[in-house]
């Protein structure tokens, strides 16, 4: 039997739970259609070992729904170090904000919260909501079954429904692949004190035999060569802010991708080392890998119509993806889900409530109002990593020397720290 409800949401990842929830406070039958993997029991799936970066917006969100995990899977962040291929380094901290407010308290630049635990709160908020939540084995199935006016697709990136709608969407491979893993000081009594790092690396400087086996195809492209020997490495810190474990996100071609997926506990840990710098010397990996492709991504039409009386939008990856070098992924999106239910909740509101759910003209003002919001960071991000992935002389002077002016420059660091806390929400 057919199943009619006001709003469906296709995707049970974290956008979609978030927005379900979110619309669920309205007078609406909002339905949640989720893919198999993500309810399968994690005695038949491995845990997500990946953590985000959430900044203060999102963490208001998700406190809002009683989905904020507790404070052993959500570190504050209170500096992060960032250090060039030829060694500059950037500090950020919260420590402007003591001076600004002439206080003890400050607010953390960002929590890195563990996927896995996420996940499970906003089961479990969902599981007392409203929500009719349905589970189907494969994300573009059941597209006739719910019949609503309006229909959001949440499904990331690779979305099957949006493939089946036939809108287009640009995608740009950064030809890098990210790992994720966990990794934990040797010594028990080491703490990473809520400090994350960041290191951008010319992965032929670390590996000296990397190159030997891609020279050949150099001539014929030299842009892609020079993005492949781009590394990005992140160590974020989690446990709590005197917890001794670092979440990985590693960024860098397939190929070392591959080599890093086969290497020994201790061949990791002594190519963590050369990548940090000699920083880090004895951090050991506890956790399975996992590896994903990096791609900037943006759809170019993010509504449409199924039928003169159903419309679909869409929402977070499923609209647009971006490089994680900056953490902004996650926060991107659940920008997205809070200005899609403010426009809803206007509607309900105030006197454009007969405009119906799947009115054309209304969803292209959220289209419209996102694409200009995501367009500085995702604009921001992209050329970053161009920036650094480019071996040209004048790129690698433009951006140390900027390492070292913009580390100068208080202000315009306390600036960015500001707005990435309120990103594009």
């Amino acid at each position: 039997m057919a199943l009619n409800v006001d709003i469906c949401i296709r995707g049970g990842g974290i956008v979609g739970t978030t927005l379900a929830l979110l619309l669920s406070r309205l007078q609406l039958r909002v339905a949640l259609i989720s893919n198999a993997t993500h309810t399968t029991t994690q005695s038949t799936q491995a845990e997500d070992i990946r953590a985000y970066a959430i900044n203060a917006k999102s963490k208001s969100i998700l406190e809002s729904l009683n989905a904020w995990p507790g404070e052993s899977f959500c570190t504050e962040v209170r500096q992060i170090q960032v250090q060039s291929d030829a060694g500059e380094v950037i500090e950020f901290s919260d420590s402007f904000q003591l001076d600004a407010l002439n206080t003890k308290d400050s607010t953390p630049m960002s929590w890195i919260v563990e996927v896995s635990a996420l996940d499970n709160e906003l089961t479990k908020a969902l599981s007392l909501s409203d929500v009719q939540h349905i589970t189907h084995r494969g994300a573009g199935a059941g597209l006739q079954e719910i019949h609503a006016p309006l229909t959001v697709i949440c499904e990331g990136s690779q979305s099957t429904t949006k493939q089946l709608l036939h809108t287009f969407t640009e995608r740009i491979s950064y030809r890098q692949v990210a790992l994720a893993t966990h990794v934990r000081f040797k010594d028990p009594h080491a703490k990473h004190m809520g400090v994350a790092y960041q290191w951008f690396n010319n992965s032929s400087a670390l590996n000296p035999n990397s190159n030997s086996n891609s020279n050949s195809s150099s001539n014929s492209n030299t842009n892609s060569e020079s993005t492949k020997e781009l590394e990005i490495l992140a160590l974020l810190p989690i446990g709590g802010r005197e917890g001794n474990t670092f979440a990985i996100v590693w960024s860098t071609s397939a190929e070392r991708n591959a080599a890093l997926n086969q290497l020994s506990d201790a061949d990791f840990t002594d190519e963590l080392r050369k990548s940090s710098k000699d920083l880090f010397k004895d951090l050991v990996p506890i956790a399975a890998k996992q590896s994903w492709p990096l791609a900037l991504t943006s759809a170019e039409n993010w509504c449409g119509v199924f039928s003169p009386k159903e419309s679909w939008v869409l929402c977070g990856d499923s609209a647009h993806s971006v490089h994680p070098l900056s953490g902004m992924g996650l926060n991107l999106g659940l920008g997205d889900v809070w200005a899609l239910y403010e426009l809803l909740l206007k509607k309900e509101k105030d006197n454009t409530s007969w405009r119906p759910l799947n009115d054309l003209r209304m969803l292209r003002g959220y289209e419209r109002q996102r694409k200009l919001a995501i367009l500085p960071y995702v604009q921001f991000i992209d050329k970053i990593q161009l920036l650094f992935a480019s071996n040209y002389p004048l790129a690698r002077l433009l951006r140390n020397k900027g390492f070292k002016t913009f580390n100068a420059l208080g202000a315009l660091k306390e600036w960015t720290v500001r707005k990435a806390m309120q990103a594009a929400l």
